[in-house]
């Protein structure tokens, strides 16, 4: 079993972040989506036993190695990550949904839109945690609690 804590677009303040980071300190991995990869560091430093994913999104200007998209392999489901810009979420999310089919994604985990969704599919989860600092279509931040174990997928979307 592994617990995710999936957080996106914190844009800047990370202090509702914090608290669910404290809440949810028993979490296996913490996913930023992007929007704000300084934020991701920043609570790093402040969790730094806790394993951080993260991936680049429109808002960030960094150079390295921190890539667009991320594909891992967790209890035996794949897994990918994206910042959905490349893919026009704001438009739709047929993209992801072929993506999700043709390469064989459990769970599709993306942000940029500032709204949470999910959408369960054939053999697939599209996953949008929304923003914790920044959300649109509410006053409330959101983010996401994901729980795999024995290669079933548990989601639970929350908000500060």
């Amino acid at each position: 079993m592994i617990k995710l804590l999936v957080i996106s677009d914190t844009h800047g303040d990370t202090s509702l972040a914090e608290k669910v980071l404290e809440k949810h300190q028993d979490a296996d991995i913490v996913i930023h989506l992007g929007d704000y990869l300084r934020d991701a560091e920043r609570l790093h430093e402040l969790y730094p036993e806790i394993r951080f994913e993260v991936v680049c999104g429109n808002c960030d200007y960094v150079g390295g190695d921190i890539p667009m998209e991320k594909l891992l392999e967790l209890e035996g489901q794949r897994v990918l990550l994206t910042h959905g810009h490349r893919y026009s979420v704001k438009w739709g999310i047929e993209r992801l949904r072929a993506k999700a089919c043709y390469e064989n994604i459990q769970l599709l985990l993306f942000g940029h839109t500032h709204i949470c969704h999910t959408e369960y599919g054939p053999g697939y989860i599209l996953l949008n945690p929304g923003s914790i600092s920044e959300p649109r279509g509410s006053n409330k931040g959101t983010y996401a609690v994901v729980v795999i174990d024995n290669a079933k997928i548990n989601i639970e979307l929350m908000s500060k």
